[in-house]
């Protein structure tokens, strides 16, 4: 069942969003209405990662998803903003928890030993996370952030519309 478009709106909703918005167009060259895009897909985001519990496995974060992570790392640093929106929300702060180091060596080493074993893994993984998102999310949002995104903000894209 997706999500309800009012529902939705709801959830979108934050309380000083332009300080948000400013933050990131600090840190990246975008436009305005690019922006409020990014803010709009991460707080989606961040919607159906309240939502983990509920799902067979945990989302995460991969490379087509990186200018989303990219967005939560401002929201982040505007605690009072993000913990508002959070607590109102959700009614619990959704936690940033990247990847260890020593978990990163343990997948490379398991990369390098069993290939065929991980990328079955990987791949029930991306299953999981692509049903999630398209049963609440709808397949709109799949398709923008697997595809659109997938194409737009690859890491040279980021990292040549990075300011510092």
């Amino acid at each position: 069942m997706t999500i309800s478009e009012k529902r939705l709106i709801n959830a979108l909703d934050c309380e000083d969003e332009a300080l948000i918005i400013e933050g990131f167009m600090e840190r990246y060259d975008v436009s305005h209405d690019e922006a409020v895009d990014l803010f709009n897909e991460t707080k989606k985001w961040l919607w159906l990662a309240s939502k983990a519990e509920e799902l067979e496995n945990p989302l995460f974060i991969d490379r087509p998803l990186i200018i989303i992570d990219e967005m939560w790392h401002t929201f982040i640093l505007h605690t009072r903003q993000y913990y508002k929106f959070c607590s109102d929300h959700f009614k619990r702060l959704i936690h940033h928890q990247p990847t260890a180091p020593k978990v990163k060596k343990s997948q490379h080493q398991r990369m390098l030993t069993e290939p065929v074993k991980v990328m079955k893994e990987h791949e029930a993984k991306l299953k999981s996370q692509y049903s999630a998102i398209y049963d609440h999310l709808g397949a709109e949002t799949l398709v923008k952030w697997y595809d659109t995104f997938a194409s737009k903000y690859n890491p040279d894209y980021i990292n040549s519309i990075k300011k510092y």
